[in-house]
């Protein structure tokens, strides 16, 4: 019998038959927690609101002591998070970010990404140009005991250098 993840993958991979295994942390038979999906949309939410407030006061009950930053731009930990974010408000001090698309199952929230700001400080080796750009991301954070305890990136530099030289 086809269970809910199953159908909810089948709608999203378009009727394909193509289903991810379970994690083994599960035993046979056993589901995420009913409010997994809750829990990683409102972190993913209180998340957008502090980047968009410039305000890390809420990370400790977004992120764990332990996060892990798989990206390798900043070190892991809470405290290596929050001075990140601050560096990147020092930098982009108009930034704003909005979720694009969403897709939250079991331990997993996945977001694409686009960060907005003008172009006020030095960023990528370019000089201040005063022009507006979107540097847009696909986010990967794995939840555990309600926070953010691992995240994976990709960022589209590519595109960010090409709209900061104004090609």
């Amino acid at each position: 019998m086809t269970n809910r993840r199953e159908v909810l993958a089948l709608g999203i991979l378009g009727g394909t038959a193509l289903l991810a295994p379970q994690r083994a942390a599960l035993a046979a038979g056993d589901c995420p927690p009913a409010n997994a999906t809750a829990i990683g949309a409102v972190l993913l939410d209180k998340y957008v609101a502090a980047v968009n407030a410039h305000d890390t006061s809420s990370f400790p009950e977004i992120h764990s002591e332990s996060y892990i930053q798989h990206s390798g731009r900043s070190p892991n930990g809470l405290a290596a998070q929050i001075e990140n974010f601050r560096g990147i408000f020092g930098r982009m001090p108009d930034v704003q970010t909005r979720v694009e698309d969403r897709i939250i199952a079991g331990d997993k929230v996945v977001a694409r990404m686009t960060f907005s700001a003008t172009h006020t400080q030095p960023l990528q080796g370019i000089a201040p140009t005063g022009r507006r750009f979107t540097l847009r991301t696909i986010d990967i954070w794995r939840v555990e005991n309600g926070k953010f305890a691992e995240h994976w990136d990709i960022v589209d530099y590519q595109g960010l250098q090409k709209q900061l030289r104004g090609e």
